[in-house]
Formats: structure tokens, sequence, C-alpha cells
């Protein structure tokens, strides 16, 4: 008689290497705990470890080994503390845009000081949760840190201030905010962790996910925050309240900036239907309103027109979120130009422009060339919302 063992031993098998999955896993889970909660350890009074600052301003700038040559700096300063959290400084030379980033020990921002050239500066400590996530952020009222004025502030970029405001950031209580000083919005998650209300201490602003819906948190720099001494050098809020499934028939994804709407489109099927465009309130405009554009369908194409004073109309087409292409149209109806773009591989597209030449009475091409599409976003289709297109990515800040 012979006996069979191949199914027992698969079964062997198959329970090591089970086995062996669950106890990388637990171990894996141990050290993301470890590390989470060697992030939120106190070791007594936070003390001064390193402390270095260079600059430009006493040495010519033309100099080989200038900090302006060499990382296109002004000034730069480097601190680290006795519990492992450390901050940098950077200062810009034109425009001469600033930012103090303190980190904890993990790495995750724990305060931002952030201004434009002779602007004042937008002060912001961020709270975390055992898990990691963010859950308080304190908008200073007035700078506290290197003032603009003199004598505005309690703490400067020296040893004492650097390691002053580090300790002022431990002796933060959220659960009872000096709302005298400064703003506080707090970040509340439901047990399956999503984000699901936002709301800002004092005051009333405030935004809740409906049922069915989440909110995904960010504080991120404008894109101008180089480059702009107007509107540039200061962080936004962002939240946007999305569907927790997509697979619904119908939904809306909505932007917001520090608790302003900002835009939102609208899906049905899985296909946007319209997208609104909120005005910017920081720019006194009395004509300001929501401009509101609704797709017209053509087979694969979503096709947005709008029609200008003169009776013209500019065209834009997409195709599943990327640019198909652009045309200008007279108010008789006729075709003046048109580009057509062709993506040929992921990183470069293919632009045709065509004229209408009077003589024949038909469009002719113009010129031919083939581009690198970078990131990309000057053809995605700016008017869904989930294509990452944010019109509220530089807007006027609030100054303290």
């Amino acid at each position: 008689m012979c006996l069979d063992f191949s199914f027992m031993n698969q079964k062997v098998i198959f329970s090591i290497m089970w086995a062996k999955k669950i106890r990388w896993t637990l171990v894996w889970v141990v050290w993301v705990s470890g590390l989470l909660s060697a992030c939120h350890q106190g070791g007594g009074e936070i003390t001064l470890a390193y402390f270095e600052q260079q600059s430009s301003m006493s040495d010519p700038m033309t100099r080989e080994d200038s900090l302006f040559l060499r990382v296109g700096l002004v000034e730069y300063d480097s601190v680290r503390f006795s519990d492992g959290s450390y901050a940098v400084h950077r200062l810009r030379h034109a425009p001469q845009n600033s930012l103090t980033e303190f980190f904890d020990s993990c790495g995750r921002t724990i305060a931002t000081v952030a201004r434009a050239s002779e602007c004042y500066a937008q002060t912001l400590v961020y709270g975390y949760d055992p898990e990691g996530r963010l859950t308080h952020l304190v908008r200073y009222k007035s700078e506290i840190f290197e003032g603009l004025e003199p004598d505005s502030a309690g703490y400067g970029r020296s040893r004492e201030g650097y390691l002053g405001f580090r300790r002022m950031i431990e002796e933060i209580d959220y659960e009872r905010p000096d709302t005298a000083r400064y703003e506080l919005t707090r970040i509340e998650y439901d047990p399956e962790g999503n984000a699901v209300r936002a709301c800002a201490v004092p005051g009333n602003s405030s935004i809740v996910a409906p049922r069915g819906y989440k909110l995904s948190v960010s504080v991120a720099p404008c894109v101008s925050f180089w480059e702009s001494d107007l509107d540039g050098g200061f962080y936004i809020f962002h939240v946007t309240l999305e569907p927790r499934h997509r697979q619904l028939p119908r939904y809306r994804v909505c932007r917001y900036a520090d608790f302003m709407p900002s835009v939102e489109s609208h899906y049905q099927d899985g296909r946007i239907v319209k997208t609104v465009w909120h005005p910017d309130p920081h720019i006194v405009n009395p004509d300001a309103r929501d401009l509101v554009f609704i797709p017209v369908r053509k087979g694969e194409l979503n096709v947005y027109t709008e029609t200008g004073a003169d009776g013209r109309r500019y065209q834009s087409a997409y195709r599943e979120g990327r640019l198909a292409y652009k045309q200008e149209i007279s108010k008789y109806g006729t075709i003046l130009k048109r580009k057509t773009y062709t993506f040929t591989s992921p990183h470069e597209v293919k632009v045709v422009t065509e004229a209408f030449d009077y003589r024949d009475g038909q469009l002719k091409p113009q010129s031919e060339s083939v581009r690198d599409i970078g990131d990309g976003d000057m053809y995605r289709e700016e008017m869904d919302v989930v294509n990452e297109n944010y019109i509220w990515a530089d807007y006027y800040p609030r100054h303290p």
C-alpha cells in the first residue's frame, strides 16, 4: 500500500508560509508603533544640541564658495535639539522670501514661519495624534518669531530664540487654546481613520463630510511661495471633500482653501457634468461671480465653449482628462484657428497648428512640433477638480 503525502506536504508548506507572513507583519507593526511612540516620548526639558548660521551678507556673492552661488540662498540656519527635533531657516535672494521650518524627530513638520519680502510672517504650528495624523493647526494672529518690525516678536534667530520657540511648541495646550493669541483648527477622524470634520476655534468656520464622504486635509505652500513677493511666502490649509467610493452613480468633489470654497466638480456615471469656480474673496471685485463650466459630450470628448463679447467662441476639448484640441470659431461658425494635441508617448505630445485660409476657404497646417509634457498640468482638463489643477494655488493671504 502506497500513501500519498503530497496534499499533506502542501498544507504544511502553506502553514509555514502563513506563519512567517504573520511573524513579519507583527514585526512591522511593532516597528511602526515603536517609531510613532518615539516621536511622542518626552525626554525632559528640551535643550540645544547644535547651532550653525551661514550668510552671504558678509561675503561677496560672487565668491566660488559663497552660500548664494552654492545653493542660491542669502541666509541658512541649521539647528538641532536634544529630543532629536531640528529646525532649518532659508532666505532666498530675489525676492527675499524666507521659510523657517521645525521638524520632530520623525521628520514631520511641527511649525513653519513663512514670509514674502517685507511682509508680515505667517506662523503655523502642527499637532499630530499617535497615528501620525494631523489633528491640530495653530495660526498665530501676530508675529512671534523674527518679526518684521523691531521688538514685534518674542523669538529671534538666535540660540535663545530657536530654543524658546521650540519649547513653546511643546507647551501648547490644544484642549485649552489661547484664542487671544492664535486661531486653532481641529481635524476629527472616524473609527475607520477618515477625516470627517475640520473646524476653527474661535469662529464658526467648519467643513463636515456628509454620509458617504470623507475629507482629505493638508497644509502646503502656495505655488508662488519663492517666486512672488506679492502673493507668495505663505501656506494654505487645503481640504478636499470627496466620496469614500467613486463607484457612486452621482457624486461631487469640492476643494477649500482656508475654509473658503474654491472649486467643485459634479460627476455622473464617472463623467464630469459640471464644474463651478468660486471667486477669490480676497480680491475686491464687485462683479465677481461663480464661473460655471458645463461640458458638451461629443463621442469621447468633453467640449467646453466660451463666447467672447464680439461673438467669437473659444473651445477646448478633452479626451480622458487630457487636451485633444483648442479652436477659435468666428461668430459665423467658421473655425479660424485650431491646435490639435496627440500624445505620442507618456512624455511627449505632438502639436499641430492650423489656420483658416481665406483664399481656399479651409483650414491649412501652419506648424507641427513635438513637445516635452513635463508635469503635464497644462494639458489636463482644468475644469475637472480631480485632475489636481487648483485655481486657488495662489491667492492673497490673510495678514496677521
